[in-house]
């Protein structure tokens, strides 16, 4: 019998290990992210239409804002927004995720923030474009903010978004 607990309790403690060693995962992942995003270059040399790389533009804000954007295809433009805590800000990270063709109606634009950094989304949003072809309309259809309880049944959704942006970013970023 003493086996048999002890056994037990080793499952549980490794099985405890496992979901802490997760969520750590997740957070160092978010901090390479924001370290790539301020560490990778601009693409050069700077608007040429057949270059082959991922990473699109570079651009680093003075009031502490760095930003850089990929492209994997001709349909899907990832972006990466990494904003220093100034004053009462919270450090952030955004990622956008947006059409490459731009603003064209029935176009779908996402975005994600994670306001602390600790790998789970504290705002989402969802802008589809309606109307004229010559006077496209941006409409939210969906919203997500973690604080107040607001759209949680999109939040499955949008921390779908954000994990597979963080995967991009590491996989792609840079090159």
């Amino acid at each position: 019998m003493p086996t048999a607990m002890r056994m037990f309790t080793l499952s549980i403690i490794l099985a405890v290990a496992q979901i802490a060693t997760c969520s750590a995962a997740e957070r160092e992942q978010v901090r390479m992210v924001i370290n790539l995003v301020a560490g990778v270059k601009m693409p050069y040399p700077e608007r040429l239409r057949n270059n082959l790389a991922h990473t699109e533009r570079v651009h680093l804000d003075t009031n502490g804002a760095t930003v850089a954007c990929l492209r994997l295809d001709d349909k899907i433009r990832w972006c990466y927004e990494h904003i220093a805590p100034v004053g009462a800000r919270a450090e952030m990270l955004r990622i956008r995720n947006e059409p490459v063709p731009g603003l064209l109606v029935g176009q779908l634009f996402h975005y994600v923030d994670d306001l602390d950094l600790d790998g789970s989304i504290d705002i989402g949003s969802t802008t589809k474009l309606e109307g004229e072809p010559h006077a496209p309309v941006g409409k939210v259809i969906q919203f997500f903010y973690r604080a107040a309880g607001r759209g949680d049944q999109f939040r499955a959704d949008y921390q779908k978004l954000y994990d597979e942006g963080i995967q991009v970013a590491l996989k792609y970023l840079g090159e």
